[in-house]
């Protein structure tokens, strides 16, 4: 370590800046310093023991700047590093900055006026979250939070409410006296959870800012948050010795609040496990943490925690996913889900044996399958069903599963994503869904009867059914791969349910045409073959016989498929017509 140079100009803040094999997104960390508009700072750059020319990379970027220092020391860790900063910081107060992250330019000015307005000892700002790939989503850095405050201060004497902040040291500014006798914990990951309730502890009052301030990348190769590997364990040893310091604190709601922080981080650090053992094992343990102190699994207070996993914990299998024929690009998807707590079972297509992440997969013969029977071989308290072409969306399974478990529904559906049209939210009509739009984004209940059934787009995989609805449907439907069977699975199970949860957030992607739409001949004849459901307003045959054909290939197949519901006798009715059907097919369907 270089020693302390002797400046006797003290700068307001010290920016400690902790570098470890962040060579291709250092250099920006250290320009997004030197561009803030508060200049009166010093930046400790600590190279933990970068191999990958990190530290000089940072030396020719800061060059030239005597605001800037490099420290550099044996590869020890995150919390050493910091640590390291901290006993080499000068000013008043102090900032840190993860070397593969960035500041805004008024970050310090901005968090510096808040300490100063509010009288706090620290302050937290938003964050903008950037994910591979350049997408950037703001966050205001508070769990469970639709309207965060702009500005004010937040209190810290309520356990529950501490629970929502982010932990993370990197997006806050802190009088460094804070800091006098504590340290970061060396030689564990995660450790940002115990400084930050130990601050809490000793000052109250945490100055906010909603402005995304901090630039945070996720997913980056590498990074300790998104590592599957026996550390994951770590953050079950940091909620163990949490348990005491957040139980003896003296604030409102403690054993509350330790749950709601111990759902949390299991759920996060769950979300990275890919390796079936390890999985195994963590959820043992975690289940084990739990019972020890005393706790069930609290993630009704935040929807973004799984309810899946707290199945999962107490030995029940969520969610059977079945892909009806060759799963084509879903099982990429399936096995990069969120939510890694089911079976996964392909009826009739070809598939490995097993997935790159060690997940099995079962293979069923579809001969004379039916849904009752299906239902009888599978093990998951919901069920899952994927048509041809479609592909879960990364927390997909996740929404479905937290709606269902929430509601108490026995089905529940979501939104789509069409791969060239975009969003879809799953309703040919949603006129037929009074408040649909005004329902909370996390989803809510809705009615289900003939008409609202009619108007459900012909997709499987945006709707989750509970196994005992599945083993309910007739057996005379089939489990056919094709969208008309699609569109008569929907229209079944929506009846048989009556009511169903439903979310306006994507969970699924389909091709704008789907190629197992059938012919015209071939949904006419599925269509003729089935019963008639007698809740179904008259002529339904034909709206659904004039939606698969527009999908299969627009307005081309309409005057034929026109045709064939002419003969049939299935336009003399008074089912309503899809809007997204052309004026001219309207038209002639109000003849009728």
């Amino acid at each position: 370590m270089t020693g302390r140079p002797a400046d006797p100009a003290a700068p307001l803040i010290s920016v400690i800046v902790a570098v470890h094999q962040v060579a291709p997104q250092i250099a920006e960390a250290i320009a997004s310093l030197r561009a803030q508009s508060l200049p009166d700072f010093e930046a400790l750059v600590v190279d933990d023991g970068s191999t990958d020319g990190s530290g000089r990379i940072a030396a020719e970027a800061f060059a030239g700047d005597a605001r800037f220092r490099l420290l550099v020391q044996p590869n020890r860790g995150l919390s050493a590093a910091r640590n390291a900063g901290l006993d080499q910081a000068r000013g008043a107060f102090v900032a840190f900055l993860d070397g593969d992250d960035a500041l805004a330019p008024d970050f310090l000015r901005d968090l510096h006026a808040a300490i100063r307005e509010e009288g706090t000892e620290w302050a937290a700002c938003g964050v903008t979250l950037v994910h591979p790939g350049g997408e950037e989503r703001p966050h205001p850095a508070l769990h469970a939070c639709d309207r965060p405050p702009e500005a004010g201060h937040l209190p810290l004497t309520d356990a529950c409410e501490v629970a929502r902040i982010f932990p993370s040291a990197w997006n806050k500014l802190y009088r460094r006296s804070l800091f006098e006798g504590l340290r970061f914990p060396e030689g564990s990951w995660f450790e940002d959870h115990e400084v930050f309730w130990a601050l809490a502890r000793r000052a109250p009052r945490l100055a906010y800012r909603s402005a995304p301030l901090y630039r945070h990348r996720r997913d980056r190769p590498g990074q300790i948050t998104g590592t599957d590997s026996d550390r994951v364990f770590d953050v079950l040893r940091v909620l163990d010795r949490l348990g005491p310091v957040i139980l003896g604190s003296g604030m409102t709601r403690t054993a509350e609040g330790y749950a709601r922080l111990a759902a949390r981080l299991i759920h996060e650090r769950a979300l990275v496990i890919r390796d079936p053992a390890r999985r195994a094992r963590f959820l043992t343990a975690a289940h084990a943490l739990l019972q020890h102190r005393g706790m069930g699994w609290q993630a009704a207070w935040d929807p973004e925690i799984s309810r899946g996993l707290g199945l999962a914990l107490e030995g029940v299998l969520p969610l059977s996913v079945v892909v009806l024929g060759d799963p084509g690009p879903a099982l990429a998807a399936l096995d990069a889900q969120g939510m890694a707590d089911f079976e996964l079972v392909v009826l009739g297509g070809r598939a490995p044996g097993l997935l790159p992440s060690g997940r099995a997969v079962r293979r069923l013969d579809p001969e004379g399958m039916t849904p009752a029977r299906l239902a009888s071989v599978l093990e998951g308290r919901w069920v899952l069903l994927l048509a041809p072409g479609e592909v879960p969306l990364p927390e997909g399974l996740m929404r479905l599963v937290n709606l269902g478990e929430r509601l108490d529904l026995p089905l529940v559906l979501g939104a789509l994503e069409r791969r060239g049209l975009g969003y879809h939210d799953g309703w040919t009509d949603n006129r037929v869904v009074p408040g649909l739009a005004a329902m909370p984004l996390w989803g809510g209940e809705v009615a289900l009867g003939g008409a609202q059934a009619l108007c459900l787009y012909p997709a499987l995989g945006n709707r989750l059914m509970r196994r005992d609805l599945l083993a309910a449907l007739p057996g005379a439907l089939g489990l056919g791969q094709d969208g008309a069977s699609a569109q008569m699975i929907a229209l079944e199970s929506a009846l048989q349910a009556g009511r169903a949860g439903t979310t306006r957030l994507a969970v699924l992607s389909v091709p704008d045409r789907p190629a197992t739409i059938p012919g015209t001949g071939a949904a006419r004849r599925l269509l003729a073959a089935c019963p008639a459901p007698p809740a179904l307003p008259r002529g339904w045959q034909a709206v659904v016989l004039l939606r698969l054909a527009q999908l299969r290939g627009g307005g081309l197949r309409l005057p034929g498929a026109l045709l064939t519901a002419l003969r049939e006798g299935w336009l003399a009715g008074d089912a309503a017509p899809d809007p997204g059907l052309p004026r001219w097919v309207r038209a002639l369907m109000r003849l009728r």
